[in-house]
């Protein structure tokens, strides 16, 4: 925070720089709006300060940008500015004349203060045809637009159709500046900008449909695959668990056949995989094979 006693200047001070710049940056065209932070540096400029003088203030802002929009506001309230939209300063007719008597910068002649709404370039053809401009522009000067070209959209059409930069607005660009299609070409700037947005923001939502499709269908056969196992389990289980029972034994179904046997030749038990020596005594199960008689309970023997 800076002393008081260094912000000795007023917004009545800047007031007149701030009508000046913004003429100027506008080539003296009335209602031709341009960003407020572009006017900051020139009028600071114009006044021989930096935008620095006087720090900042209790708002938090800088001194100078404070009183550049009480300034604004000041000239507003004379009907020498207006603001075409948020964060967007015009110069109205009155404004623009009063600008052009502060720095000598000639206006049309067909422009008087009564036709704030019509640009200055508007104005050079009283009669009411269509001219064509430098670069791309085309104007048509009507009686009391309330659109800095025309209040008719068809009209207004018409001229869209006829430049091939429409939609390539730059705030840098003379010809934007000069351009009383400025407005609507910021719009479909914006416009274009939503549209990009939802597109991206279609895909995204289809990406995202597309892969829950994918995991449901996985998830789908993951359970189709966990549904045959559990098949399969079930069936084993209705021929016997090869689950150890308390004594390690094979435990067989309920009704499975159980029966004594010689082995025929040698072979593995199928409870403790070990060897079965040929001519030995077991157990035969159905549908299982042969167990040494320790590895399998017989309901026989119960």
């Amino acid at each position: 925070m800076t002393d008081d006693n260094e912000q000795h200047m007023t917004p009545k001070d800047f007031a007149p720089h701030v009508l000046v710049v913004i003429a100027e940056l506008t080539d003296y065209q009335a209602n031709i709006s341009v960003p407020m932070e572009d006017t900051y540096n020139p009028i600071c400029d114009r006044m021989g300060i930096g935008e620095d003088y006087g720090g900042d203030t209790k708002h938090g802002s800088k001194f100078t940008h404070r009183s550049i929009g009480l300034a604004m506001r000041q000239l507003r309230d004379r009907n020498l500015t207006s603001y075409a939209k948020k964060g967007h300063w015009t110069c109205t007719a009155a404004g623009i004349i009063e600008a052009s008597n502060t720095t000598g910068v000639k206006v049309s002649a067909a422009f008087a203060p009564g036709d704030e709404t019509i640009p200055v370039a508007a104005r050079a053809d009283a009669a009411g045809e269509i001219e064509a401009s430098k670069g791309n522009v085309v104007r048509l000067p009507l009686a009391n637009p309330t659109h800095p070209y025309s209040d008719d959209p068809y009209i207004r059409q018409l001229a869209i159709e006829s430049v091939a930069c429409f939609g390539a607005f730059s705030k840098r660009s003379k010809e934007c500046k000069e351009c009383p299609l400025t407005e609507d070409c910021i719009v479909h700037v914006g416009v274009r900008k939503a549209e990009i947005a939802a597109e991206i923001e279609a895909e995204e939502a289809l990406a995202l449909a597309r892969a829950k499709a994918s995991l449901d269908e996985k998830s789908k056969k993951d359970n189709s695959t966990d549904e045959l196992i559990k098949e399969f389990e079930d069936e084993d289980t209705a021929k016997g668990t090869r689950k150890t029972g308390p004594k390690g034994k094979f435990k067989p179904a309920k009704g499975q056949d159980v029966a004594p046997a010689q082995a025929q030749r040698e072979s593995l038990c199928i409870q403790c995989k070990e060897v079965i020596p040929k001519g030995t005594q077991v157990k035969w199960a159905n549908d299982e094979g042969v167990f040494h008689p320790e590895c399998i309970e017989d309901p026989n023997d119960l």
